[in-house]
């Protein structure tokens, strides 16, 4: 595959392609803006006011530090012009956004866990989806890492700052994450499937959950596949123009699958969501109309949402 930097030396044509890239990241960063103002209420209603946890803390992360990576791909695409620029910002990118990703793959990896009430077998296949996505990227990223290098300068004062080696090595981690996705929607449906053959009436924030982890990882599959396919396939100035808005969608779906979920559990407790507030011990709501007997939901299941356990299914009456 020839490099970047005589592909452009070669035809302007090529700019065309480049153009692609830039347009998506722009629409990456404009995408988790809205996301966030459109979701900020529910944030401050189910989030906020909870106590600081291991998933408190990966929620803010995996919902903020994309603004650090998709702005400065942004910057990248469209104003860095220099190697010594570039040199810069080129880890910044890649290292918050194989973090980014991580996280956004730690909570769909939670909340399937959560599906099988922990069952050993599905943590073991979650702990191999972890290996499978960060050994062999962290072996790949740091050779990447070391060669990458950049067109001339005249060239990256068209280009802007776009590196002279293709990202093609890094397939490993966009294909490991292709595998924990397929994985995933795979024992969410599976998990769905047993609870329809066993007639269990399900409580809404189960509903919730089935609902998101299909719809939502779906779309991440189909997303992630795309992307790998346009990394082996398309021409080298455009191999990753999606790899920004991958990282977007990962961000705002996996940061609404907890939100989703926090307030399928306030509807299911028997009061508005705008009534609730919350107790100092926790994320667990009290309904001005209800007392906590009444409530569908545990305190053990409702207490920050960890969904360590699963409510009792019970037979339809």
């Amino acid at each position: 595959m020839p490099d970047l930097a005589t592909d452009l030396t070669e035809s302007l044509s090529h700019l065309a392609y480049l153009n692609v890239l830039k347009y998506g990241s722009v629409a990456a960063l404009t995408y988790i803006a809205m996301d966030v103002v459109e979701t900020f209420s529910d944030e401050v209603a189910f989030i906020w006011p909870s106590r600081l946890s291991p998933m408190k803390i990966i929620f803010f992360a995996n919902r903020y530090t994309p603004f650090v990576d998709v702005t400065v791909g942004v910057i990248m695409h469209l104003a860095a012009s220099t190697s010594e620029t570039c040199s810069r910002l080129w880890p910044v990118l890649v290292v918050f956004y194989a973090l980014g990703s991580s996280l956004s793959e730690t909570i769909l990896m939670v909340r399937t866990m959560a599906l099988w009430n922990f069952n050993k077998v599905v943590i073991a296949i979650m702990i191999l989806n972890c290996l499978l996505i960060l050994v062999p990227f962290c072996v790949v990223a740091q050779r990447y890492m070391r060669d990458i290098n950049y067109p001339p300068q005249y060239v990256l004062e068209i280009t802007k700052c776009v590196v002279s080696i293709s990202d093609g090595p890094l397939w490993v981690f966009y294909a490991g994450v292709v595998f924990s996705e397929t994985t995933i929607v795979g024992l969410t449906l599976l998990q769905q499937y047993r609870s329809r053959i066993r007639g269990a009436a399900l409580p809404l924030v189960v509903r919730t959950m089935y609902r998101d982890g299909t719809v939502f990882y779906t779309v991440l599959l189909f997303v992630s596949v795309f992307n790998l396919v346009c990394m082996m396939v398309a021409p080298v100035e455009m191999s990753s123009a999606l790899q920004l808005p991958l990282r977007a969608l990962h961000s705002t779906l996996c940061s609404r699958v907890l939100l989703n979920l926090r307030a399928a559990a306030a509807r299911a407790s028997g009061g508005g969501i705008e009534n609730w507030t919350f107790k100092s011990t926790g994320l667990v709501f009290d309904s001005p109309s209800t007392s906590a007997s009444d409530s569908t939901l545990s305190d053990e299941y409702t207490d920050e949402y960890q969904l360590t356990t699963l409510p009792t299914m019970h037979e339809p009456v």
